[in-house]
Order: C-alpha cells, then sequence, then structure tokens
C-alpha cells in the first residue's frame, strides 16, 4: 500500500513537471516553477531525514601486524626437575581440560624424593608406635613423664616431615604406581583449561630446571592480541583508545574491531617501528596466534567539514547530490563534492549547504527523479 502511494505521489510530481516543460516559458518562469514544487503527503511519508553535522574528518591508517596470545592470559609450563621425557600425550592444537596430563619424565631427583617419601612414613610409624607404647606404660607408672614428652616429641617431628615431603611431591606431581615402584615418575599436567599453542619437548629428551625455554605454553584463547607495527612517521596518528578494524587472510570478509590499549614507548632499533596492542574477543575461536593481519587505526584530521551517511548521497551523471529538505514546498538539489568517505559518512564541501540542514534519505530518489523533469 506504501508503495503505491509513493509511485501515485511520484505521477502527480512528474506530471506536474511535465506541464511546466511543455509550455516553452523562459528561464525565470522555469526557474518559479521549482520555487513551487511540492512534495505530495503520500510521498512525505515515506522518507527519512539525515541531519549535516559539522565533525572533524577521520582518516584511516593501514598497518601489518599478526595475531598472538594474550601474555596476561596464558600458563607457561616449565621443568621443576632435572630427568629424561618418557612420554608426551598431547600436540600442539590439542585443547586441554584443567589437570590433564601434558608429559610423564623420568628423573632421579623425583626417585630421591621418593625415598624421602617412604623414609618419613617409616619413621613417622615408628614414632607414633613409640608414642602408643610410651603412653601405655606411662598410664602404669612405668614411664616418666618426661619420656611421654620426649615420645610424643619425635611423633610431632615425623608429621612434620611427613607432610613437607608429601607438599613436595604433590607439587612436583609424582605419580605413584604400580608400573613406577621407584618413584622416579614426574607428570607434567595443565594448569589450566585450554588450547596448546606452543610445544618444545619431545620423546627422549634430556630436561633441566635452568632451561629458559617453557615446555608448554597454553591459552584459553577466549581473548587475543593483535600486534602491529607503526613506522615512526606514522606515531602521532595513533593514541590509547583509537578504534581498529582488523583482517585476515583466512577471513578476508570478517571484520574484528577493537580499542588501541597499549603503545610501546620504545622504537625497534633496527626497523626503527613501534609496536601497538589490540585486545580482541574470540568466543568462536576463529583468530589463532600466528596469523597475519591487516589493521586500519582510525585517527580524526585537524579539518572539520559537512558530514553526511553515504547513502544520503545521489550519484547521477557523474555527480554527486543531496536533497536539502527545507519544507514540502523547499527541496534543493545542492550538487556536493565528496571531500572524503569513511565507516558509512562522507564529509562533503557544499556552498549551498550548512550545518543542521535536513537532507532527504530514504527514498530520495523519487524526489531526485521528480525534480530533474523541472
Amino acid at each position: 500500500m506504501h508503495l503505491r502511494n509513493i509511485f501515485s505521489g511520484l505521477l502527480l510530481v512528474i506530471s506536474f513537471a511535465s506541464l511546466y516543460s511543455c509550455t516553452g516559458h523562459d528561464s525565470s518562469q522555469e526557474n518559479a516553477a521549482k520555487k513551487h514544487f511540492c512534495l505530495p503527503d503520500s510521498l512525505l511519508k515515506n522518507i527519512t531525514f539525515d541531519t549535516l553535522k559539522a565533525e572533524l574528518v577521520n582518516s584511516e591508517l593501514a598497518l601489518a601486524g599478526k595475531i598472538t596470545c594474550n601474555e596476561d592470559n596464558v600458563a607457561k609450563i616449565f621443568p621443576l626437575v632435572s630427568g629424561q621425557v618418557a612420554e608426551v600425550k598431547v600436540s600442539v592444537g590439542d585443547y586441554v581440560e584443567k589437570g590433564k596430563v601434558l608429559a610423564v619424565i623420568r628423573s632421579s631427583d623425583m626417585a630421591n624424593y621418593y625415598n624421602e617419601f617412604r623414609s618419613s612414613q617409616s619413621e613417622l610409624a615408628i614414632a607414633k608406635k613409640n608414642l602408643e607404647v610410651t603412653a601405655a606404660m606411662k598410664s602404669s607408672g612405668v614411664s616418666s613423664d618426661k619420656d611421654f614428652l620426649i615420645a610424643q616429641n619425635e611423633y610431632q617431628k615425623a608429621i612434620a616431615q611427613y607432610n613437607k615431603i608429601s607438599e613436595v611431591l604433590k607439587i612436583y606431581g609424582s605419580s605413584f604406581s604400580a608400573k613406577d615402584s621407584s618413584g622416579s615418575g614426574y607428570v607434567i599436567k595443565s594448569p589450566i583449561s585450554g588450547f596448546v599453542v606452543d610445544k618444545n619437548i619431545t620423546t627422549g629428551k634430556d630436561i633441566r630446571p635452568d632451561d629458559n625455554s617453557a615446555l608448554f605454553i597454553i591459552s584459553d584463547l577466549k581473548d587475543i592480541w593483535a600486534v602491529a607495527n607503526v613506522f615512526e612517521t606514522d606515531i602521532e596518528k595513533v593514541q590509547i583508545g583509537s578504534s581498529a578494524e582488523i583482517t585476515t587472510l583466512s577471513y578476508p570478509d570478517k571484520k574484528f574491531n577493537g580499542k588501541v590499549e597499549r603503545i610501546s614507548n620504545i622504537l625497534d632499533p633496527e626497523t626503527k617501528v613501534m609496536s601497538i596492542r589490540i585486545r580482541l574477543e574470540n568466543p568462536e575461536f576463529k583468530l589463532k596466534p600466528g596469523m597475519f593481519a591487516h589493521f586500519l587505526i582510525r585517527f580524526p584530521e585537524n579539518i572539520k567539514m559537512l558530514a553526511v551517511k553515504s547513502n544520503t548521497i545521489i550519484f547521477n551523471n557523474n555527480r554527486n547530490y543531496i536533497l536539502r529538505f527545507g519544507g514540502n514546498c523547499d527541496v534543493i538539489m545542492a550538487q556536493v563534492k565528496i571531500f572524503k568517505s569513511f565507516n558509512g559518512t562522507s564529509f562533503i564541501e557544499s556552498s549551498l549547504l550548512h550545518e543542521g540542514d535536513l537532507a532527504i534519505a530514504r527514498n530520495g530518489l523519487f524526489v531526485f527523479t521528480a525534480l530533474e523533469k523541472l
């Protein structure tokens, strides 16, 4: 019904315009006709408007970079004891739950801790038995209070030693099983749930606690970092909070939006670039560490111009127009020059337009067609 009303109104306007074009009046009469052009109510009801605003012109800075793990939310696992790798149970890219066994190490250090644990068990059992016997003898008057206190003190020391070595084994992840009666097994478990993003361990490899390389790096990848390099000439264009649009080779049609949250204060001495960092949410795990990324950093220039939504502009015969609306009978086709278009907004130049003017947006093409007939 609305579409029928639009076409009916458009037909009336075009008929009105044709009537004037066929009368043979001079140019002054034609201008008078244009001044008396009015939008019919049926067409006006289906029109929306856009308000022209004076805004700082926004620009974009194109950068190259990559996707990395969020270093604030990653677990790097280093060896706590020396030994030889007996088995590796995961590969890079695997998802692991918290507590999942990642690798098993055969360690002489763990065997020594295991022997201490067994000794502390025996000493604790002897101290407990001695305390029970001394307590019984004290009750019958055979043993003195001093003997009982000494036995009690030895028992407390045995408990403390047992608890100490048990805690050490717990921290180091010792594995006691029927297959490992020597207690030399050192089990590496994942401290968090996430993906194995790096692995520096193979079966048979000798490891040492003073090795600076992490055996495993685990990250949940729920949010990641996008890191880009900024050349020295562009440093002033990037600020904390600057909007960024990021695309990757894997998803060229997918745009990831974020803001610059960190800017390095040091330039790389060789490349003379400065790194910036954007944190991105990654709920579907599409973004993966190591991906190359293309960045568009948005920044304002020191130029203020009229801004309007890009779809409000009408392109015809290699020219751009905006329909300025001052009232039902005050519609002007204003030719404009587009200075720059940015993220759905166009910055324009025109002597006929000013800040606060209303421009016809939706269904403006119907009105433009009618005005062309005048």
